[in-house]
């Protein structure tokens, strides 16, 4: 009988335990979500003028756009690549092409 309950017991610790790492997951899966619809929604907001989207003044664009520099980085490295599927491939890999 006490054996018997202290299996009980372990399994109910286990699933305690497994609820608790799914909650995890899905919970930084959905902060993780946030940050990406974030992201977007402050390179509309710096990028939207520079392109005539009136979200904010051209000025205050420009100023924001210096935390930008990596994206702006990636993106200067696609249009210079343009559609080169082989080079997407290679940069994938970690390669510089």
């Amino acid at each position: 009988m006490l054996n018997t309950l202290r299996k009980a017991v372990s399994e109910l610790v286990k699933f305690a335990k497994g609820v608790k790492q799914a909650v995890l997951e899905r919970s930084v899966s959905a902060i993780e979500e946030e940050f990406i619809e974030l992201e977007s929604a402050y390179l509309l907001l710096v990028l939207g003028p520079l392109v005539g989207v009136k979200t904010i003044t051209p000025l205050l664009s420009l100023e924001l756009l210096e935390p930008l520099s990596s994206e702006l980085k990636i993106l200067e490295g696609r249009a210079l690549k343009g559609e080169d599927v082989l080079a997407d491939l290679v940069a994938a890999l970690g390669g510089e092409w």
